[in-house]
């Protein structure tokens, strides 16, 4: 049964989305109605033995794309709610983010035969076993002098995550495919160009941090290995 309502909602999902998309390729009220559709099938999938948690329940909410892309590996919510005692963090991109990807990868996302490659994306989401505050994610390096004009590194290059490493630095402007491009002070870049919006943490002992992207932190590459087995 959890897997027929698992099909359904990948179905419902892409059947919807493409229809409600505009000659703009920005996607109508019925996407959104979608999103919602397919985030309460997600909740009434879990059985008993599987308790909706307040994170969870806090994403379906405020992420609803984001919440249905982790639903999508089972495993991921199986480890965060059972072997991480210390918390864990999750880069959430904001329903914005998710319109900002355009029809085409939209419409990738929800389509079932990429599930493998949509498994990797949401991975790279999170971080297991550890909560990564934002004051912490962009400290800056003080212990080297650095040329006047020239923005300070961060203490942390990159996050380790579910799905690989994940850059962190600042956004870089000019140059030619990245050579001799320049840092931009006061910035600071997750992933190819996600940058935090805002910061939550929640849960008992504050340890369940979440923080609002305007932007995926996957890798650019992954989108590549989507449609691989369309038959055209």
């Amino acid at each position: 049964m959890a897997m027929m309502m698992k099909q359904l909602s990948l179905l419902l999902l892409l059947v919807t989305t493409a229809q409600a998309f505009t000659g703009s390729g920005i996607p109508s009220s019925k996407v959104v109605a979608a999103r919602a559709s397919t985030t309460a099938i997600k909740a009434e999938e879990k059985g008993d033995e599987e308790q909706t948690t307040d994170v969870e329940l806090f994403l379906s909410k405020k992420f609803p794309s984001f919440y249905n892309l982790l639903c999508k590996e089972d495993n991921i919510w199986k480890q965060l709610n059972t072997e991480c005692p210390d918390g864990y963090t999750l880069f959430a991109p904001n329903e914005k983010a998710f319109e900002n990807l355009g029809e085409k990868k939209l419409l990738q996302l929800a389509d079932a035969r990429n599930l493998e490659v949509i498994e990797k994306i949401g991975k790279y989401h999170v971080i297991v076993k550890r909560a990564v505050t934002k004051e912490r994610l962009l400290r800056e390096d003080w212990r080297n002098k650095v040329e006047p004009g020239t923005p300070r590194p961060f203490v942390v290059g990159g996050v380790q995550t579910m799905g690989g490493e994940v850059p962190v630095g600042r956004k870089k402007e000019g140059g030619f495919f990245g050579w001799g491009a320049t840092e931009v002070p006061d910035t600071a870049v997750i992933g190819p160009n996600a940058q935090i919006v805002q910061s939550f943490l929640l849960g008992e002992k504050k340890d369940k941090v979440v923080h609002e992207m305007d932007a995926l932190v996957s890798p650019e590459l992954l989108w590549r290995y989507c449609d691989q087995l369309r038959i055209l």
